[in-house]
């Protein structure tokens, strides 16, 4: 009979192209499957709670997997640049992606906006590094306000790039953005490239190029991004919630945003 794991993983994006498997291209997935099929000598699928994009971070990525034992999961042999954090059995409906009822992201803004430099206005989704110089500081009071203006909206569709999905974007439910430019967001559910051109905004109205309000603007649009996209080097995913009754690793739970 199967039985259900659950993995809790961490990653530097930097090796990978993405989560999800691309033929000839080093990604999480690929990594974790090939490393299952060394220890166990079968093939087994590999779900993850998001597929995150190419050069994102993961400090608490989950995966699910079913298998017909219970493999001792601290013989993986991974890439240096991924590491297995904990792993534990689960409910047999337990499913990494499916089962998920929020996620938590945190976005550097400083490997984005720095003292005396700003993204180039050409910015699309940039290559690491895409800046152009400028003698400003940020004003994180100012990105502040700015998202303290979504408050209230029923979705954020317009802060998302196009995608096959066509499928609302929440709002955020707890959010934080300190004097050191890091942004955390939480929600039921994210779109495509959503923190991320979040992030490329708020750099632009902290650095006065845009005005507070205009995120809000932003967001009711139901037109494609407009604006900048933050550099994917930025984002690092934080921590998926489930409900408690089949959180794996709900024995240690980490505080959710006030």
């Amino acid at each position: 009979m199967k039985e259900t794991f659950a993995l809790l993983l961490a990653y530097d994006g930097a090796a990978f192209r993405g989560w999800q498997k691309q033929p000839g291209m080093p990604t999480v997935q690929q990594a974790l499957e090939d490393a299952l099929r060394a220890l166990l000598g079968k093939r087994y699928a590999i779900h993850g709670a998001s597929r995150t994009d190419a050069g994102v971070h993961a400090l608490g990525q989950v995966a699910s997997l079913q298998c017909g034992r219970g493999p001792d999961f601290s013989a993986l042999q991974l890439p240096l640049a991924l590491r297995l954090l904990r792993w534990a059995r689960a409910s047999p409906s337990f499913h990494a992606r499916a089962s998920a009822v929020g996620k938590r992201y945190r976005y550097q803004l400083s490997n984005f906006v720095q003292i005396g430099r700003t993204p180039s206005p050409t910015l699309g989704p940039p290559p690491t590094g895409d800046f152009v110089q400028i003698g400003r500081t940020p004003d994180w009071d100012r990105a502040r306000a700015a998202m303290r203006g979504l408050d209230g909206l029923p979705d954020l569709s317009g802060l998302c790039s196009p995608s096959k999905a066509h499928k609302p974007a929440p709002p955020l439910t707890p959010w934080s953005l300190d004097d050191a430019g890091v942004l955390e967001v939480e929600g039921t559910a994210f779109r495509k490239h959503q923190v991320r051109n979040l992030a490329g905004h708020l750099a632009a109205v902290a650095l006065g190029l845009a005005a507070p309000e205009s995120l809000r603007e932003l967001a009711q649009r139901k037109r494609p991004w407009m604006g900048a996209t933050a550099p994917s080097n930025g984002l690092t995913l934080v921590q998926v919630f489930y409900p408690a009754e089949i959180d794996p690793f709900r024995e240690a739970p980490s505080p959710r945003l006030h």
